[in-house]
């Protein structure tokens, strides 16, 4: 299975269970997953449906055994392949949304399953199968047990050379982890944080591919990615925050989009009267909708093509993607395909789990230096700095406390690049005295609002609550 995914991008089946399994989930269930356990948590719910899948052929492979030692073995491994077969045709590609048999995605995937479960059965005949040796001391089932053994192993080996190093990357070394220290004003694109519902994320070339316009519309749009860049388009930056982002955690970047205005994309279909909602659905089956008033009245939705001058990456959603700034990153769909003007909004992937539909983004400070833990020096200058966001309202000022909120001292702003973009802050800071030290810090919106000091959970609005980090002093 995972030999074919690689070669022909099959789905495997711990990917098609998912999304079904996601939406069995309690919104707030997963929303306490997520925030203890950040990337790990796919990478171990992948790891756990593995498992499953494996306990499960193992059960069929046994009710296999005794079938043939009832039927004298004849063909109980092929009965237990077509078994698996139809189950994953029966009931796994339909619940998973692609039809019977996988009808949605044509005759490719039943050829696919059938050439992996007989493999399957095939590999339990053989193991299964006597064994005749000249040597009457031999033990057939001693030989039979290594056998499995050998197959079992080479068969992890093969699974921890194709999985373990992108589960490494996801959790352990992801992008956002790259960069230490102040982060720059843009991000590299290499260290633009990287979050999807996919284990694995669809590859879309960019032949064949359209963005099509539709729904309640006077003259419906199908557009390539040449005639797409090819409309004029403008350039913004912007800051991404996932809605899952912790308190001072690293899943918020800034970056360059270029993209066409989403208001000017469907004035050029000419929205029916009785349009009330926009509606988005990606490559990946992702959904996402924003009323038409909210979109007809900002200049900054953008369907964005390309990210720091160059195309965007396949992670973040190439050929093209919706980026709506001061909004959390789920309100954005990647790997777009389809825009649909409808008559009222429906909810979007993470708005069925419970998520907030709006995701507005809170106003939020972070400390990057020193970090937590971090050891500094008495009566010597420290530095201090971070960043600070709040959305399309724009950062005001960011305050810090060293002595539990007693009293809080100003920092200083640099400019932002845009209206829609991160602040970076800094300042100096000099312990008098050693031991532990608790840091804190806060930013006011461009309002004048004081960011709250609630300490609430990513689900379903996102985390809030001050950046707190406890550094020790030496005398």
């Amino acid at each position: 299975m995972e030999v074919i995914s690689w070669l022909a991008g099959l789905q495997t089946l711990p990917a098609l269970l998912q999304d079904p399994i996601l939406e069995v989930m309690p919104g707030p269930v997963f929303g306490f997953l997520i925030d203890n356990l950040q990337h790990w948590g796919k990478v171990l719910e992948e790891i756990g449906l593995l498992a499953g899948m494996v306990a499960a052929l193992a059960v069929l492979g046994g009710a296999a055994a005794r079938l043939a030692r009832w039927r004298s073995g004849a063909g109980a491994g092929l009965a237990a392949g077509a078994v698996a077969w139809l189950v994953v045709m029966l009931a796994v590609l339909p619940a998973a949304g692609k039809g019977l048999f996988g009808i949605a995605e044509g005759v490719q995937p039943v050829i696919l399953w059938a050439l992996i479960f007989a493999v399957y059965a095939l590999v339990w005949e053989w193991l299964a199968r006597p064994t005749v040796s000249p040597d009457p001391a031999a033990d057939p089932g001693r030989r039979r047990f290594l056998a499995t053994v050998g197959v079992g192993a080479a068969s992890l080996v093969l699974i921890g050379l194709l999985r373990v190093p992108q589960w490494v990357r996801a959790a352990v070394t992801p992008p956002e982890s790259a960069h230490q220290g102040p982060v720059p004003a843009i991000t590299p694109a290499s260290q633009f944080y990287q979050v999807s519902k996919n284990f694995q994320d669809p590859a879309v070339s960019a032949n064949g591919w359209s963005l099509q316009v539709g729904g309640m519309v006077g003259r419906p749009l199908h557009l390539s990615l040449p005639q797409l860049e090819g409309i004029p388009g403008v350039t913004q930056v912007v800051t991404l925050e996932c809605v899952s982002n912790d308190v001072g955690g690293p899943l918020m970047s800034t970056g360059r989009f270029t993209g066409l205005p989403l208001r000017d994309l469907l004035t050029m279909a000419s929205p029916a009267q009785g349009a009330r909602a926009v509606g988005f659905k990606a490559r990946d089956g992702y959904t996402e909708s924003l009323s038409l008033d909210t979109v007809m009245g900002s200049s900054e939705i953008l369907v964005a093509y390309r990210l720091n001058g160059a195309a965007l990456p396949s992670t973040h959603g190439f050929p093209a993607r919706v980026l709506v700034p001061g909004h959390y990153g789920m309100k954005g769909p990647k790997w777009l395909d389809s825009i649909e003007l409808t008559a009222g909004l429906e909810n979007g992937y993470w708005e069925q789990q419970g998520w907030d539909r709006d995701a507005v983004v809170r106003t939020t400070a972070r400390f990057d230096v020193p970090v937590d833990g971090a050891l500094l020096q008495a009566r010597a200058t420290v530095v201090l700095a971070g960043v600070a966001f709040a959305g399309t309202r724009g950062v005001q000022a960011v305050e810090w406390t060293a002595n539990g909120g007693k009293s809080w001292n100003p920092a200083d702003l640099e400019a932002p690049l845009s209206p829609l973009s991160w602040v970076r802050w800094r300042a100096s800071w000099k312990p008098a005295s050693g031991g532990t030290s608790e840091l804190a810090v806060r930013a006011h919106d461009g309002t004048g609002q004081v960011q709250t000091s609630d300490q609430t959970p990513s689900f379903p609005s996102g985390a809030s609550g001050y950046h707190q980090i406890s550094v020790v002093v030496a005398p």
